[in-house]
C-alpha cells in the first residue's frame, strides 16, 4: 500500500518479522484483546503464475489441500475438534490457509496445516470428485452477472497480464488438469522458501515456539521467481454481451492504476473512498440519493505487486446506461478540475485509515492484509508507513493523481445487458 517513509512513523500497526533457516518467513501480530488465535500460512503461488495452458491449477491445488485423499480429510477435519474452523483460498498471487483456534491450540493448528503443506500424496478419486466441485465453482461465478461484468472489465483493460484470467480457471483447463499437473505444480511451489507463516489473535511465546516447532524441519526447497509484467498495450473501449432472464443491465467501469508499492496508490485509494465509500461518497450520492439509478454499486482500487485498476460496479436500468456512464465520467472530470475540499479530503483520510484499522482488528482480514504487505514490501512497518502517507496527502496529490490516470483514452466498459 505504498512504499513510504515518514520520521514520525507510529509503530503500533508493525509486526514481528523474521526468517527461518529453512526460508520460511514469519510473522506475529498478537492481539491482548484477542479472544481466539489464527495461524496461516501463505504460498507465494496464486493464479497469475498460471501458465496460459494451465489457467486455474494454483486453485485447483488449494482444493486439493484439504480434499485430495481420505488421509488430508481426516486430517483437516481435526482443525474443529479443537474449536477451529479453517479456510483455504485462492488469490492472483497467493494461496492462503488459515486455522482460527482456541488459545492454546497453536501447536494443534500448526500440526494439522503442516501436514496438509507439505504432504505430497494425492488420490487419483479425489482428483476427479475436487474436478466436479470446482466446476460447479465455476458454474455459480458465471451465473452471476456482476461477476461476468467485471471479469470482462478486466479483459477489456488488461491484454497481457494474467490478472485478466479468472482464478477459477476455465471449464477446458480444469477438465484436462492431471495428477502429473498437480504434482509439477506442488513440487514447483510448495515448499518453506516460498512459504508465509502468520500468527495472530491472542497466544504467548511459548505458543509461538510450540507452532513453529511443525514447521522448522520442513525442507527449505527452490525459491520460485515470479515474471513480472508490464501491461503497455491500449485497453479495450467497450465490451457487451446479452444474457436471458435479466431485469437489469450490469456496468463495470474502470482505468488501469498503479500496483501495490507505487507512490501514487495513496492518492488512488483516497479517490475511491471519495467516490464509493459510504453514503457522503459522491456516487452515492449522485447515483442513489439523487437519481435513484441503482440499490448498489461499488468502488474499488484493485493492486499488486506488478498491476493496477480501478472500477465502478453497479445494476441499472437498460435505458439508464448512458445517464450512469456520464455521471460517473463527470466526477472523475470534476475531480481532474480540482473540485475536492479540505472537508472532502480529511473525511476521505479518516475513513481509509478506519477501514485499515478494522482490517487490523478481523480475525479474518488481518492474516490476508500481512500476507499482501509481505509479498510485496518484506517490511514490517509497511502499513505505518502507509498510514503516514495518507494522513499527509495533500489536494494537490489527489487530484495530480486523477489526471495522470482517468483519462478518455484508459477508460474500459463492461456491460451485460437483459437479452431480448
Amino acid at each position: 500500500m505504498g512504499n513510504f517513509t515518514s520520521a514520525g512513523m507510529q509503530n503500533d500497526l508493525a509486526w514481528h518479522r523474521e526468517v527461518l533457516p529453512n526460508g520460511l518467513t514469519v510473522l506475529s501480530y498478537p492481539r491482548v484483546e484477542g479472544k481466539t488465535a489464527q495461524l496461516s500460512v501463505a504460498v507465494k503461488y496464486g493464479s497469475d503464475d498460471d501458465t496460459e495452458g494451465k489457467l486455474g491449477i494454483a486453485h485447483f491445488l488449494e482444493h486439493m489441500l484439504a480434499g485430495g485423499s481420505k488421509a488430508r480429510i481426516n486430517l483437516h477435519k481435526q482443525i474443529e475438534n479443537i474449536g477451529g474452523i479453517s479456510n483455504f483460498e485462492s488469490s492472483p498471487e497467493f494461496t492462503l490457509c488459515t486455522a482460527d483456534v482456541l488459545p492454546g491450540k497453536l501447536a494443534e493448528g500448526a500440526r494439522v496445516l503442516s501436514g496438509l503443506l507439505f504432504d505430497s500424496a494425492f488420490e487419483a478419486e479425489k482428483l476427479e470428485i475436487e474436478r466436479k466441485v470446482i466446476l460447479n465453482e465455476i458454474a455459480e461465478v458465471e451465473d452471476d452477472p456482476a461477476n461476468k461484468a467485471h471479469e470482462t472489465l478486466a479483459k477489456c483493460l488488461f491484454k497481457n497480464h494474467p490478472i485478466r484470467n479468472s482464478t477459477l480457471g476455465t471449464r477446458k483447463t480444469v477438465k484436462q488438469f492431471t495428477m502429473k499437473d498437480l504434482e509439477t505444480a506442488y513440487r514447483d511451489h510448495y515448499s518453506s522458501a516460498n512459504m508465509i507463516l502468520i500468527l495472530t489473535g491472542s497466544f504467548t511465546a511459548q505458543d509461538t515456539e510450540a507452532a513453529l516447532n511443525e514447521f522448522r524441519g520442513r525442507e527449505r526447497g527452490k525459491i520460485f521467481q515470479r515474471t513480472e509484467c508490464v501491461e503497455e498495450s491500449k485497453p479495450d473501449r467497450e465490451k457487451v454481451s446479452k444474457r436471458a432472464g435479466l431485469n437489469q443491465a450490469y456496468l463495470s467501469f474502470g482505468s488501469r492504476t498503479a500496483p501495490t508499492a507505487d507512490a501514487d496508490t495513496p492518492a488512488l485509494d483516497i479517490i475511491d473512498t471519495l467516490l464509493g465509500n459510504g453514503e457522503s461518497s459522491r456516487l452515492f450520492v449522485e447515483l442513489r440519493e439523487k437519481n435513484a439509478l441503482t440499490y448498489y454499486f461499488d468502488t474499488m482500487n484493485v493492486t499488486g505487486s506488478d498491476f493496477g485498476y480501478f472500477a465502478v460496479n453497479c445494476a441499472v436500468k437498460t435505458k439508464a446506461l448512458c445517464k450512469t456512464r456520464a455521471i460517473i465520467e463527470k466526477q472523475l472530470s470534476d475531480l481532474k478540475e480540482g473540485e475536492l475540499t479540505e472537508e472532502e479530503l480529511q473525511r476521505c483520510k479518516n475513513l481509509v485509515i478506519a477501514d485499515l484499522l478494522r482490517g487490523m482488528d478481523s480475525n479474518q482480514a488481518l492474516p490476508e492484509l500481512l500476507v499482501a504487505e509481505e509479498i510485496v514490501f518484506k517490511n514490517a512497518y509497511s502499513l505505518c508507513e502507509y498510514r503516514d502517507a495518507i494522513t499527509s496527502l495533500t489536494k494537490e496529490e489527489v487530484v495530480a493523481a486523477a489526471n495522470k490516470y482517468f483519462q478518455e483514452d484508459n477508460y474500459s466498459t463492461s456491460i451485460v445487458v437483459p437479452k431480448e
